[in-house]
């Protein structure tokens, strides 16, 4: 006010009521305390702890059961469990066509922090063996699961790796006569049957 001013005869001052704005306040922290949390916690929840079982048929492929495919099986379990030795369970199986597609399955179930970074150390560790190229990243549409593919080569003939990582397991698959996107399909069929999580 000016100096000297002076309110005119019967002027009343009314005092402004302000707007609380705790309540805003309040609800915005307990929705970052809470919400967020709950929000980047919600796949480890429904993807820990999981379990593996090989059918015998899946996707038109057939587990092979004769005596060399099972050690060759055993093999890849015992390295698995090797590499991966903080792992609740490891499985491995080989699977053919009557066309003569194989696909090599194998993985292990258990917790992972940082499913990203596992999927890419996972194609990283495959690189040497299958003379694998770059790795391609794959979409799987499932929020805390992330898959890699690469093309290589094994015993002469070309393959595809795949490799598909979530919070509760890994599943890696070596295919032949398919290329890089029919690969990264069969692996995501292969692991809805093969893998089951066993959260609530």
């Amino acid at each position: 006010m000016p100096p000297g001013f002076q309110p005119p005869k019967g002027y009343v001052a009314v005092p402004v009521r302000r707007r609380r704005r705790w309540p805003w306040v309040l609800l915005l922290t307990v929705a970052c305390c809470c919400g967020v949390p709950f929000w980047w916690a919600q796949p480890l929840r429904a993807q820990y702890p999981a379990s593996a079982t090989l059918p015998e048929q899946v996707a038109g492929l057939r587990l092979r059961q004769d005596e060399g495919s099972q050690t060759a099986a055993e093999k890849l379990k015992d390295e698995v469990r090797r590499q991966h030795w903080l792992a609740d369970d490891a499985f491995a199986g080989i699977y053919t066509t009557e066309e003569g597609k194989r696909v090599t399955l194998f993985g292990s179930t258990g917790l992972r922090w940082t499913p990203e970074a596992d999927a890419e150390a996972e194609i990283a560790r495959l690189t040497d063996r299958y003379a694998l190229g770059p790795a391609e990243a794959v979409e799987t549409d499932v929020r805390g699961r992330y898959a890699r593919c690469a093309v290589g080569r094994a015993d002469g003939d070309g393959v595809v790796v795949c490799t598909s990582v979530d919070h509760g397991s890994l599943a890696t698959g070596v295919f032949t006569r398919l290329d890089l996107n029919d690969s990264a399909r069969l692996l995501d069929t292969l692991r809805q049957q093969v893998v089951t999580a066993d959260s609530p």
